[in-house]
């Protein structure tokens, strides 16, 4: 028997909003420093939250602000809430990306990529080169922050797979929510 695609979806839900929850944990404890294969990014939250219930009613609390969303926060995790969508910042270096995430769905709702660097003066004259050069760079630029979420999604899934989820990482997230906050 085939399961209808979208009720496969929307079981599966929990998995995104939950890496989102623990992205959000992470970010608190590293002092939003994390470690992505080779690369060390920094990551903070934006101004945007939603989070949601699972099963039937699927109440939902979205938070605006750019102060402290912390006892916000950890009310709506407390009461068995997850991140359902979250705006957050991402830096390498000198660069920055900006870009909400969908744990529901697992996407990328928006993007604002750092601002291209100096071009190619040899390509001034030439304005389809410089539009392609343009778009190659603005691909890297996706390309880059894409690799990013998914190296720690990754990391994600296999903590989440192993007996370290149920023996390390909850009692630290529930210590963690009940902190959040208060």
């Amino acid at each position: 028997m085939k399961e209808d695609f979208l009720s496969v979806v929307e079981a599966k839900r929990f998995l995104g909003r939950e890496f989102l929850t623990w992205l959000l944990y992470r970010v608190e404890e590293d002092g939003g420093r994390l470690t992505i294969g080779d690369d060390v990014v920094e990551m903070t939250l934006g101004d945007r939250v939603v989070m949601q219930e699972q099963g039937e009613r699927n109440a939902r609390l979205t938070l605006v602000d750019e102060g402290d969303m912390r006892p916000e926060l950890g009310a709506g995790l407390r009461r068995g809430k997850l991140i359902d969508h979250a705006r957050i910042a991402v830096t390498r270096g000198e660069r920055r990306w900006e870009l909400s995430l969908d744990g529901g769905m697992l996407t990328y709702d928006s993007l604002r990529c750092p601002k291209l660097g100096d071009r190619d003066a040899a390509l001034a004259d030439d304005k389809r080169a410089l539009f392609e050069n343009d778009l190659f760079l603005r691909l890297a630029d996706v390309e880059e922050v894409v690799g990013f979420i998914d190296g720690l999604f990754a990391s994600f899934c296999e903590l989440r797979a192993s007996g370290r989820w149920e023996s390390e990482t909850l009692p630290a997230l529930r210590a963690w929510v009940a902190d959040l906050g208060a």
